[in-house]
């Protein structure tokens, strides 16, 4: 069993941690943003929609065009995709376009087929997670990713920036039923590693890490201000919040 700690708080007697994918250990300002430019393009083709509504659209899914950065409301990278979905058709309805769900989901599903070909160029890790990678691994401690991204996504992006020798698991979307904040992911992960929760934290960047931790009974949870929440917000919920990994040291 290890400790992880800063300078103002400590978690004893882990043996386990599950750490979310995009804006814990990869950028995703970067990442999401090059998605949802893609995703916005291809429905402004479909409906025939002009240019001067892109940056609108963008925004409706999260993305600040113009600072390049994602926003603190989302919906992308916070919540569920049929909640991405809604907030682009309450957007599409201002505009008096009468969008069908089923086929901006599967206008979305062809947009990813094709972002494959260019994924690794907008896949940038944070690199002061690995640091944390390799200290908790030189101490015997088991890693998942636990993510509500795809699984074979998430084992291409792992194996591409050479991070998938730090975990034992990988848990995507698919391999659960409910979504990520009800603590699904966690037991699944927890039952396939042998773990317990009682010697098992999670790290992540968004409220839905914090609430899985919670919902699934773990230790503890560790929040990380590298996605789009701003760390006030982040300290609301959990002491246990930094601005980067590079604070949290091992025991």
């Amino acid at each position: 069993m290890v400790s992880l700690y800063t300078k103002d708080w400590e978690l004893n007697g882990i043996e386990t941690v599950l750490f979310d994918k995009d804006g814990t250990f990869i950028d995703s300002h970067v990442y999401w943003g090059r998605i949802i430019a893609l995703r916005v393009r291809a429905v402004m083709d479909f409906y025939d929609i002009e240019d001067e509504y892109f940056d609108e659209l963008c925004l409706s899914l999260g993305y600040d065009t113009t600072n390049k950065i994602l926003v603190e409301k989302g919906p992308i990278a916070l919540l569920a995709r049929e909640a991405v979905i809604n907030s682009l058709l309450a957007q599409l309805k201002k505009y008096n376009i009468k969008a069908d769900s089923d086929k901006i989901a599967n206008i979305f599903k062809d947009v990813h087929s094709g972002f494959l070909k260019e994924i690794y160029d907008y896949v940038k890790p944070i690199k002061d997670a690995e640091v944390l990678f390799k200290s908790l691994k030189e101490q015997g401690v088991k890693l998942a990713v636990v993510t509500s991204d795809m699984k074979a996504n998430t084992d291409a992006i792992l194996e591409r920036t050479k991070l998938a020798q730090y975990f034992d698991l990988v848990i995507g979307k698919d391999d659960c039923t409910k979504a990520k904040k009800t603590g699904e992911p966690a037991l699944i992960a927890l039952k396939m590693l042998g773990a317990t929760s009682n010697t098992t934290i999670s790290v992540g960047d968004a409220p839905m890490d914090y609430e899985m931790a919670k919902n699934a009974g773990l230790k503890g949870s560790i929040l990380v201000a590298t996605g789009q929440i701003p760390v006030n917000k982040l300290k609301e919920l959990t002491y246990t919040t930094v601005h980067t990994l590079k604070e949290v040291m091992v025991k």
